[in-house]
């Protein structure tokens, strides 16, 4: 090897140094940025070519070359990181809804409707007390108003909660179009990228692992490499993004509560419908799905209870009610007479009123055991205890304390039950991430370990260069 090979080989070991510093530091610099992943210098040595037929060659070789910066991230890894972010995120966005609904429900408290039924048929049994007493009537009355106005607000926080859910669907929806659309942008460049040899890529690839990483979050989405350097991104079995072309979804459904037609998703508007494998959207859509005995979406569920809840009271009551007539002196004889009146069968929850306005109006007594009767009075009152009532629909319906009871523990189940399977799914994506962050992201230590070493590669590189000069400098002026 000539002393000029001795140099070429000293300048390629200088230009591989300062590559490798130029990554470490590259590396160092994006230690915090969210998304980055480490790279590293690939070289490899360069064998001495034979360059004439009588050329000899010491075996020594021509240096080093860079032939690529690799990101050091884990296939397998990055696709667990996706599968447990689309289960956490599921959980987490259905133990929320359950959980506001499970709230709103004030259970137990002095203020829940369980407390509120209570105090009205604690009512009726002072009324049975003071039969023909208008200060206890219009105690009475109040009752039945708090009664229905505790209904109507519950009705009316779960329709509240069904709207804020589908606004956050609506916003979902767009930001899974947006993602999508912008892999499908980042497949192009890359692809152009990737066919010019620009080692610019990575950056890219970063970003479109993030985005991909969001959309799984978001629609359960999985991932198909393509040998031109897109990759595929799959929904329910369908292509969301394929290469370069980006396809979106749509929203169906109505947009008030109760909604006329069931909510859903559809690709693009009008197309079939995406079925979704799991994440936040999976999630938002079957919190909005309608009331199906107690297996329906949980807002529907809820305003349906409540609903239920209002026609078996004032069913129940009227019922008794209607065969009374009100007591004390004076009193009307008329039998016939309603306690509560629903004006909106269609929504009796928020349509609930007390017709009485006075004693007057309230039949305590059984008209043929005398105006101070107290018999109607506290039939209704036993209501409060009882297992089973008769309504005009049905004449052995669940009580409302029966109704309401069970309601509140099915809600407490599913939320417990949520709650536990959320907190499951995040520890598994915390663990995926953490071991994600364990292959491809930045570790200072050893970045500051690798500064050393390229740093002495590139000196010894130099050192070898001012040597050979030193000897050829030497040569030179023996020679002179």
């Amino acid at each position: 090897m000539s002393s000029f090979g001795g140099l070429n080989i000293a300048a390629s070991g200088l230009a591989a140094a300062r590559a490798a510093l130029e990554v470490t530091g590259q590396n160092v610099a994006n230690a915090n940025t969210v998304g980055y992943t480490r790279q590293r210098v690939d070289q490899a040595a360069l064998t001495q070519a034979t360059l004439a037929t009588y050329a000899t060659q010491n075996g020594v070789g021509d240096g080093v070359s860079v032939i690529g910066i690799s990101r050091m991230n884990d296939a397998v890894v990055d696709a667990q990181v996706r599968s447990t972010a689309a289960t956490s995120a599921y959980w987490s966005t259905t133990s929320s809804a359950i959980s506001t609904v499970e709230t709103s429900l004030n259970e137990p408290s002095t203020n829940g409707l369980g407390e509120t039924m209570t105090n009205f048929f604690n009512a009726w049994q002072t009324m049975a007390n003071n039969p023909g007493d208008a200060a206890t009537a219009n105690t009475l009355i109040s009752s039945g108003q708090q009664l229905a106005s505790t209904l109507a607000s519950g009705y009316q926080t779960a329709a509240n909660a069904w709207s804020g859910a589908r606004s956050a669907a609506v916003s979902t929806v767009a930001t899974v179009n947006d993602t999508a659309a912008t892999i499908a942008n980042l497949n192009n460049t890359i692809r152009s990228l990737s066919a010019s040899g620009s080692t610019g890529v990575n950056a890219l690839l970063d970003q479109r692992d993030v985005a991909i990483t969001k959309l799984a979050g978001l629609t359960g989405a999985t991932t198909r490499t393509n040998g031109d350097g897109t990759v595929d991104v799959i929904v329910g079995g369908n292509a969301l993004v394929s290469g370069t072309t980006a396809r979106p979804i749509t929203l169906t459904g109505g947009a008030t509560f109760p909604p006329s037609t069931a909510t859903g998703l559809t690709w693009g508007a009008g197309g079939p419908p995406v079925s979704l494998d799991g994440g936040e959207l999976a999630a938002r859509v079957a919190t909005l799905a309608p009331a199906n005995g107690g297996t329906g979406g949980v807002f529907a569920e809820a305003a349906q209870t409540y609903d239920t809840l209002t026609t078996t009271i004032a069913g129940a009551v009227n019922a008794i009610h209607e065969q009374g007539v009100a007591a004390g002196s004076g009193a009307t004889t008329a039998q016939g007479l309603d306690f509560f009146a629903i004006t909106d069968a269609q929504h009796p929850a928020s349509s609930l009123t007390v017709v009485p306005t006075g004693v007057s109006g309230i039949a305590a007594a059984d008209p043929a055991k005398g105006s101070l009767d107290n018999t109607i009075a506290d039939r209704i009152a036993q209501i409060a205890t009882a297992t089973t009532v008769a309504t005009p629909s049905n004449p052995s319906a669940p009580a409302p304390g029966v109704l309401w009871t069970n309601y509140v523990s099915q809600v407490g189940a599913q939320s417990a039950s949520a709650t536990a399977r959320s907190t499951s799914a995040t520890t598994a994506a915390t663990a995926a991430t953490t071991a994600q962050t364990s292959a491809s992201g930045v570790d200072l230590d050893q970045e500051t370990s690798n500064l050393v070493l390229y740093q002495h590669a590139y000196q010894a590189s130099a050192r070898v260069i001012s040597t050979i000069d030193t000897v050829l400098d030497t040569l030179i002026n023996m020679g002179a």
